[in-house]
């Protein structure tokens, strides 16, 4: 081990560290808490101290800690436990979105598949179009849990939507026309009406 100012200070620490693990050992085998043996009074306590000041000097230097102090190197700790935390939240929130997004396409092949072999009644598409909005809303808006709406997420959602029902009129052989009309149409009158919403809902100064 590189003797260095980090390694020094926790070879004073061991001291310590040794003289607590001497009085718990001595008081576990006077007393007969756990079968110790009584030669292991003095190995133990010093393999105890090696091990933590080996330790404690493999982390300070990893994460670049010259405080020596317990409490600094805690709250260090406990700060890349919460790190680590957010990074798992984070990837359960793209696996979420992967399985919604997985169900959706599920969903929607499934009633195409059963449209054209089976010239099943269309009143069904209701149904089916309300599960894949609520789909693509979790898929969209919602972010670790949380639900957020801003004018990209909304204009992302508006696009998908009209793309799985183009993508339905394409698939079942019903005119295209009229209804990229009718897309473009309330796309025209809303889009600007969620954006003045947004603009005012957003505090000024903030993105």
């Amino acid at each position: 081990m590189k003797i260095d100012t980090i390694a020094k200070e926790e070879l004073w620490r061991s001291v310590a560290t040794f003289g607590v693990s001497l009085i718990v050992t001595a008081f576990i085998i006077t007393t007969d808490y756990l079968p110790l043996p009584s030669f292991l009074l003095l190995p133990l306590p010093l393999t105890i101290a090696a091990v933590v000041a080996c330790v404690m000097v493999w982390y300070r230097r990893k994460e670049g800690l010259n405080d020596p102090s317990p409490a600094n190197i805690l709250r260090h700790a406990l700060r890349l436990g919460k790190h680590e935390e957010r990074k798992t939240a984070r990837r359960r929130g793209i696996v979420e979105k992967v399985i919604d997004a997985a169900l959706l396409v599920t969903v929607f092949l499934i009633y195409l598949y059963a449209s054209l072999a089976y010239s099943i009644n269309q009143i069904l598409w209701l149904p089916v179009l309300l599960i894949v909005a609520l789909l693509l809303t979790r898929i969209i808006f919602t972010d670790g849990g949380e639900r957020r709406v801003t004018f990209t997420q909304g204009v992302v959602f508006y696009l998908g939507a009209a793309g799985i029902v183009l993508l339905r009129h394409l698939a079942l052989g019903h005119p295209v026309l009229p209804l990229l009309r009718g897309i473009a149409l309330v796309g025209i009158v809303a889009f600007p009406i969620h954006y003045v919403w947004e603009r005012r809902r957003t505090p000024e100064g903030t993105d």
